[in-house]
């Protein structure tokens, strides 16, 4: 059985990894092609629009199109103006009037600067204008018209209506048309995608947005069927064979009710008596397009054609059917491409399903987490061993509490990395919807380390995969997460994954022994923990000799054993000083302590009588300093965090006492840093070492610990 799995396992990653590959390689090509297919499009409306007479000899369609249109406004304008000039010399006149509202558009869209994140500079987006802006510029080039015609031709009544409705429709059918580019619908989601589009949104004003929407739809499709009534080929009108298209396109994708509306709108225009032929065409289509897909065009041509003859007799029957039969070769093939928006019974059937699948693998996350006491354990074996040149069993039983407490902290630690993340899983839930998961589930757990799953149906696991669900996780948290993991039941799929490293760190430790040529008092070390959290420590034993090493090792392997266990940093410095302060001979340590977590990239100084520290970013220095006590002096633990901001490419340098000669910095350090020029970290160690050798007074213990950060 476990065989089993494992083959079905890995024929699901292989699929993955292929639908993977496919992905990468096509989404330019899709991308592109999309666009290419937008930007046709957008020529052949405008030039339709641009020759597309209304009333009292206006021609304002082609100017509000290009007035409303997002993009592919240069498009739009050519295919305008080539409609424009069609109409002879008054044509020449709309064309002008065309590229001057672009021109206005520029000017306009220009001067609104919009925001980008804070981490690129703000710019101007050109026609991402707001609708009432596009509004104003429709309405002064219909003004502009208007006056020119009054010139020409003298004030009349006709010049006075044609006036008017340059004026008034553009402006109005500008409205509608940028309706019609509701910005919470992309138009591969509107054509090829499986989204409940047209579901009640929660806010009353995306109601209205989406109502607005409905009805601007409609009326650009009953303008463009009406712009195509002048166009005739071999007796064929094309404007019943795009109504025919258009009603067959949206039966097929939103069901009978759009089907009938979009049906009856298209033709309304062209002949109040076909339109509700039309309208029957696609109630029929829509209602039996879930039976088969040659049933449904095939009893909604009857439907339609009947209609006809009933209204027109012979006449009508003929008018209709080769333009309907038309319709159907040209739309067909699309077909196979159309998918119908799911029922909200399948919706909750699939979501039940998703929330099934991320439970039981949250579940078993939580479960892991949740064994905090290993951790501890093996804490508390490592540091038992230290304490003892320190202090007795009664002393050790006096830091009970300190231990308790540890033990406290650290299952806080692993509760807070189990709990889900409302505030992240709920902006993570619009990333994986804009991914294509309507009816899935995603979830984000963890405090720092962030734990991602999410479920939902992808039948061949080529959405799962995309690069761009991936991507728009990492960006929303803005860290970097692990090659996800997927898994398979039946057409869910359920995709796992973790924040990993996205820093990292290369370093160089030195140290010189002091000129009574004995054991050093300095330790400096360096280590990271599996939680993603990057140390470094300096500790300078107070004297020198067997002692103050004795102090400095174990300050810095106490250290070292206990910061990945969970427990406070603050607990584990007082634990340090009350072993250090009862030990059975005087003595104490400075503390000197750098974390930085590689996954989140925050930094912190942890001082207790440390010499200051330096952080070099190109040719600025930041230094790091504390009027701070050493442990083991008094009782109340006498020990500074400080916080710091670091960046790619930053050098760290922490040193200690003997390097500076003295409590103060002396100015040949900072002058060095300043001006360095190294390869690397182990290079500048050295130079700093090689430095305080010449420059110190009183040849103490020195220690000397380089890093520099890097992006992974």
């Amino acid at each position: 059985m476990k065989e089993k799995e494992k083959i079905r396992k890995k024929s699901f990653i292989s699929e993955l990894s292929e639908g993977v590959r496919k992905n990468v390689k096509n989404e330019s090509e899709k991308v592109g092609t999309l666009k290419l297919w937008i930007n046709i499009c957008a020529v052949i409306l405008g030039f339709l629009f641009g020759g597309c007479h209304l009333v009292f000899g206006s021609y304002p369609l082609g100017l509000a199109f290009v007035c409303a249109l997002p993009s592919s406004v240069w498009f739009a304008l050519a295919g305008v103006c080539l409609g424009s000039l069609t109409l002879g010399r008054s044509g020449v006149i709309y064309a002008l009037i065309t590229l001057l509202a672009v021109f206005l558009r520029i000017i306009i869209s220009g001067g609104e600067i919009k925001n980008q994140n804070s981490e690129e500079t703000a710019r101007a987006e050109l026609f991402e204008e707001s609708t009432a802006l596009k509004v104003s510029a429709a309405v002064i080039c219909g003004f502009v018209a208007s006056i020119y015609e009054m010139l020409l031709e003298s004030l009349s009544l006709r010049t006075l209506l044609f006036g008017v409705c340059m004026i008034v429709l553009p402006a109005v059918l500008t409205f509608v048309f940028s309706a019609s580019f509701y910005p919470g619908i992309t138009l591969r989601e509107l054509i090829f995608g499986k989204k409940r589009i047209f579901n009640s949104p929660d806010t009353k004003k995306e109601r209205i947005k989406l109502y607005l929407f409905r009805a601007s739809a409609l009326a650009f499709v009953a303008l463009a069927a009406y712009s195509l009534n002048k166009y005739n080929f071999l007796g064929i009108d094309l404007s019943f064979v795009f109504a025919g298209c258009i009603t067959l396109f949206t039966a097929k994708r939103f069901g009978a009710v759009y089907g009938a509306a979009v049906g009856f709108s298209s033709a309304l225009l062209i002949s109040g008596l076909y339109s509700a032929g039309f309208a029957l065409l696609g109630l029929v289509c829509g209602a039996l397009f879930a039976y088969g897909a040659w049933l449904a065009p095939t009893l909604g041509g009857i439907a339609l054609t009947a209609w006809g003859a009933y209204i027109s007799g012979v006449s009508g029957f003929l008018t209709l059917l080769p333009e309907y039969l038309i319709s159907v070769c040209a739309i067909s093939p699309a077909f196979r491409f159309l998918e119908r928006e799911e029922a909200p019974e399948i919706r909750e059937s699939v979501r039940r399903k998703a929330t099934d699948m991320v439970g039981t693998m949250a579940l078993a996350y939580r479960n892991r987490k949740a064994l905090f006491s290993d951790g501890i354990e093996a804490t508390l074996r490592d540091i038992t061993p230290l304490t003892d040149n320190f202090c007795s069993n009664e002393q050790l039983k006096e830091n009970c509490a300190f231990f308790a407490k540890m033990i406290t902290e650290a299952k806080a630690c692993a509760l807070d990395e189990r709990e889900m993340d409302e505030e992240l899983t709920g902006r993570l839930e619009d990333v994986f919807s804009d991914a294509g998961f309507k009816n899935g589930v995603i979830r984000a757990f963890g405090n720092r380390k962030k734990y991602v799953i999410c479920s939902g149906e992808d039948k061949d696991g080529t959405v799962i995969t995309s690069p761009t669900l991936r991507k728009g996780i990492e960006e929303t948290s803005g860290l970097k997460f692990s090659e996800p993991e997927y898994y398979r039941r039946q057409d869910m799929v359920l995709m796992q994954c973790e924040a990993v490293n996205q820093y990292k760190l290369s370093y160089a430790v030195k140290s010189a022994v002091g000129e009574s040529g004995e054991i050093s008092g300095d330790t400096a070390e360096i280590f990271d923990d599996i939680n993603g959290c990057f140390y470094a420590i300096i500790s300078d034993g107070m004297g020198s000799g067997e002692l103050a090493k004795k102090t400095s090792e174990f300050t810095s392997r106490f250290l070292g054993s206990t910061l990945g266990s969970g427990a406070s940093c603050s607990t584990i410095i007082h634990m340090i000083n009350s072993i250090v302060r009862n030990a059975p001979e005087e003595c104490s340590a400075t503390v000197d302590l750098f974390s930085f977590d590689l996954i989140t990239g925050e930094a912190t100084f942890i001082k207790s009588g440390a010499a200051a520290s330096y952080i070099k970013r190109k040719n600025s220095l930041f230094r790091i300093k504390s009027e701070t006590m050493p442990l083991g002096i008094i009782k109340q633990v006498d020990a500074e965090k400080i916080s710091a901001a670091v960046l790619p490419g930053d050098y760290v340098i922490m040193v200690s006492d003997g390097v500076m000669d003295s409590s103060e910095d002396l100015s040949w350090l900072p002058e060095i840093l300043n001006t360095m020029v190294a390869e690397s970290t182990e290079e500048l160690a050295e130079l700093i070492i090689n430095a305080a050798k010449k420059n110190s007074s009183a040849f103490d213990d020195m220690s000397v610990i380089v890093m520099q950060i890097h992006k992974k």
